[in-house]
């Protein structure tokens, strides 16, 4: 469990590189609809990232019963940092949880039908996505005229 430890923080690095560099060139354009992206936001992925750590790390392995944050209440990017403090400690109760049972199935209902999941492939869902998401708002930072940092975990 240590390792996926790790690997989690090596994740912190990379999204305070990107939630730094947002802070500081898009303060008033977060919200802001980009046509190539259907009108959403960069707001909207940096919710969406973190309703989804909710989702599958707290309420689908834990039955939290954690509430979905709603993208529109959210005005600034301090705000968006308070929403990933609360993440970081579901992940970090979650890798405690599961600490020795990576492979053991987790087993829960989504939209009335039963799924089996490792935690392990719960963490790495969870990882990916967001770094899936963090190439869209890089992407989307470029279109609104900014060049962004490397935010890869090796950063040059």
């Amino acid at each position: 469990m240590n390792l996926l430890q790790k690997q989690y923080e090596l994740l912190l690095g990379s999204r305070m590189v990107m939630l730094e560099f947002i802070a500081r060139e898009l303060p008033g354009q977060i919200a802001g609809p980009i046509a190539a992206f259907d009108g959403s936001n960069v707001r909207y992925l940096l919710v969406h990232t973190a309703n989804t750590y909710k989702h599958w790390l707290g309420n689908f392995a834990m039955n939290a019963g954690l509430m979905f944050t709603d993208d529109k209440l959210i005005n600034d990017i301090a705000a968006i940092k308070g929403i990933y403090m609360e993440t970081d400690e579901l992940v970090y109760n979650f890798l405690k949880k599961f600490e020795g049972a990576l492979d053991k199935p987790v087993i829960n209902k989504l939209r009335g039908q039963q799924l089996s999941l490792t935690p392990l492939q719960l963490f790495t869902h969870t990882l990916t996505h967001e770094f899936h998401h963090k190439g869209q708002i890089m992407t989307m930072c470029r279109l609104l005229g900014h060049t962004p940092p490397d935010t890869d975990i090796i950063r040059t």
